[in-house]
C-alpha cells in the first residue's frame, strides 16, 4: 500500500511544483521601472528606489540614499542616452525579483541588473548594477 501511495504521490507532487514554477515566473517585473529605464528618466525610476539603495556603476559604487542615488543615475543617464532598453531575463521568489536589462547607447551596451524586493504592494530596486559589455 505505502508503494502504491508513493507511485501515485510522486508524480502528482512534481505536477504541483512545476504549476508553481511556472506560476511564480510568470509575474512581470515592474514595467514602471522599464519604462523610467528605457526613457533615462532618473526621477522616475528613483520612486522606486529603496530608502538606502546599492548602486554599481563603472564609474561610482555604493550604498546610497534615494537621493543620492538619483543623482547618480541622473549622471549616468546624460552621459549615457538611451537609444533602447528591455528586460532580457527575470526572476520571482515570494517578495523579491530579479531582472537583467539590455540598455543600449549610441557607442555602448550595458547591463542592468535590478533586485527588487515588494514591501506593502509597493516595489522597491534595493540593488542596481550596470555593467559594459565588451565586444
Amino acid at each position: 500500500m505505502t508503494n502504491l501511495n508513493f507511485r501515485i504521490h510522486t508524480p502528482l507532487l512534481v505536477i504541483l511544483l512545476l504549476m508553481g514554477i511556472t506560476i511564480e515566473s510568470s509575474a512581470q517585473f515592474p514595467t514602471e521601472i522599464t519604462k523610467a529605464t528605457q526613457s533615462a528618466n532618473s526621477p522616475e525610476l528613483s520612486e522606486y528606489f529603496n530608502s538606502k539603495i546599492e548602486l554599481v556603476l563603472p564609474e561610482k559604487s555604493g550604498v546610497f540614499s534615494k537621493e543620492q542615488a538619483q543623482l547618480v543615475m541622473s549622471s549616468f543617464f546624460k552621459n549615457n542616452p538611451a537609444q533602447s532598453f528591455k528586460i532580457i531575463h527575470q526572476s520571482n521568489r515570494q517578495s523579491s525579483s530579479f531582472a537583467i536589462g539590455k540598455y543600449k547607447t549610441q557607442n555602448n551596451i550595458f547591463r542592468f541588473y535590478f533586485l527588487t524586493k515588494t514591501t506593502e504592494d509597493k516595489t522597491f530596486i534595493h540593488q542596481l548594477r550596470i555593467e559594459q559589455e565588451d565586444d
